[in-house]
């Protein structure tokens, strides 16, 4: 009798627990699920960076590293500058950029905020250049893969994700060949480019010297010049085949 009374008392005991208190599994796994949603909102974020080559004012070539990153958002578009002066059109290469990207990946960007920035020893950097790089690591962004960080790409985008010529394209090629970069694209007919040299050439009559500046041009192979593989395209689509991972 008295176990049966013990037995009758603990039954009573879960009964009273579970209604008050519920079944402790279910509770387990409602809570996992609540972390792991959390933890899904939290980290929802994609960032991409591509190595981005310019021109300072002094027609020096500089590298620097455009980060673009994604988050969930209402479809602005953000830029973060530290210590650089843009020129007027690097805006609209951003709006341009950011519409060829929409349409390359057939993805809209409505439901997305879009941070741009540039990380750069210089003070000023070149805008129209800055382009095509900007919408490939859009697109890379957008389609959430990883980038080839070993290929750089300048030129001018068209609102069509044509890539068209821009200037210094030779100062560039140098200042990727220094940072290791591998593939270098460049517009079409931009591989080939007219590089200018200077000496100085002093004659000496009796006991003065007389002095001259000689400028010389010539036409050069920016791959065989520099060392470094050049690639001409014509648009956003093409290029990006060459960023893809291996």
């Amino acid at each position: 009798m008295k176990k049966r009374s013990l037995v009758g008392i603990l039954v009573a005991f879960l009964v009273l627990y579970v209604v008050f208190f519920g079944t402790p599994l279910i509770r387990i796994e409602s809570k996992e699920r609540v972390i792991e949603m959390k933890a899904s909102d939290e980290d929802y974020s994609r960032e991409v960076e591509i190595f981005l080559p310019a021109v300072e004012e002094n027609e020096e070539g500089i590298m620097a590293l455009l980060k673009v990153k994604l988050v969930e958002g209402e479809g602005k578009t953000l830029l973060e500058i530290d210590d650089i002066s843009f020129l007027k059109n690097t805006q609209e290469s951003i709006r341009v950029s950011k519409r060829v990207s929409e349409k390359v990946t057939n993805i809209e960007t409505s439901n997305y905020d879009i941070i741009y920035s540039i990380d750069a020893n210089a003070s000023v950097i070149e805008g129209p250049s800055a382009g095509p790089a900007m919408a490939v690591a859009t697109s890379f962004a957008l389609l959430n893969e990883s980038l080839n960080h070993s290929v750089i790409i300048s030129g001018y985008l068209q609102e069509d994700g044509t890539v068209s010529k821009v200037s210094g394209i030779l100062a560039k090629a140098e200042v990727a060949k220094k940072n290791s970069i591998k593939l270098f694209l460049v517009p079409l007919g931009q591989r080939a480019q007219v590089k200018t040299e200077t000496r100085k050439v002093c004659e000496t009559i009796g006991l003065t010297s007389y002095c001259e500046t000689e400028t010389t041009s010539k036409r050069v192979d920016i791959q065989e010049e520099i060392g470094i593989e050049v690639i001409e395209v014509g648009s956003i689509s093409e290029a990006l085949e060459y960023f893809i991972m291996n």
